[in-house]
């Protein structure tokens, strides 16, 4: 049978001598601890940092597709802009064509009363410019130029002074109705300020000069 009492040497390898203990008496010694392992280092994942970079290749990769495509819708969209431009332009145009000039439409239509700047280039048109120079002008001279050089009408002194007695702020129309070649029946109307309309039914002679017309006779 084995005794397991501790050894009173176990107490001397302390720091102590047990009293009355002999030199020869037995040494037990204590066996060493075994060193610890040491810890191996936790091995790294060689696999994180490639997902990374994949994670970062997939995103950009993204982001340039985006991009291409924001590109290619916005030029798509100003394609279709310019081709219904130039679509809205070629429908358009043709009708600034076909629109008949106001003097032709005023002269075939001997109900139309006219009180435009007219022009030289009929009999019609230069009557009309005859009547504006007299009450929008209000100008003896430039009534004057729209007659011929023999003309029996007065000089542009004796008409800018029938131009003064009426009064400022009158107004006209005149129709115009053509009866043979360069003869036209005209009713002119007067509107002064505060009075009632006044018509005065003209024979207006108008010959062609040059290329251009001008007033001959007033009847």
């Amino acid at each position: 049978m084995t005794n397991t009492t501790r050894h009173p040497a176990v107490i001397d390898l302390l720091g102590g001598t047990p009293h009355g203990a002999g030199a020869d008496t037995a040494t037990t010694v204590t066996a060493p601890t075994p060193p610890t392992a040491p810890k191996r280092p936790r091995k790294r994942d060689s696999r994180s940092p490639r997902l990374r970079y994949v994670a970062a290749l997939i995103v950009v990769v993204a982001l340039l597709g985006w991009f291409v495509l924001r590109l290619l819708s916005g030029n798509d969209e100003s394609a279709q802009e310019r081709i219904a431009d130039e679509t809205n332009i070629s429908e358009t145009s043709p009708t600034l064509d076909i629109t008949p000039p106001a003097p032709v439409a005023a002269e075939t239509d001997p109900t139309a009363c006219r009180t435009d700047p007219g022009d030289q280039k009929s009999g019609a048109g230069v009557i009309a410019a005859f009547e504006h120079a007299y009450y929008v002008a209000r100008s003896g001279t430039a009534v004057r130029e729209l007659t011929t050089p023999d003309t029996s009408l007065p000089a542009g002194e004796k008409i800018q002074a029938g131009i003064d007695t009426v009064p400022t702020g009158t107004t006209h129309c005149v129709r115009i109705t053509p009866i043979s070649a360069g003869i036209y029946s005209v009713a002119l109307t007067e509107m002064r300020p505060g009075q009632p309309p006044a018509q005065f039914p003209q024979t207006i002679t108008a010959k062609e000069l040059g290329g251009r017309w001008f007033v001959d006779v007033i009847n």
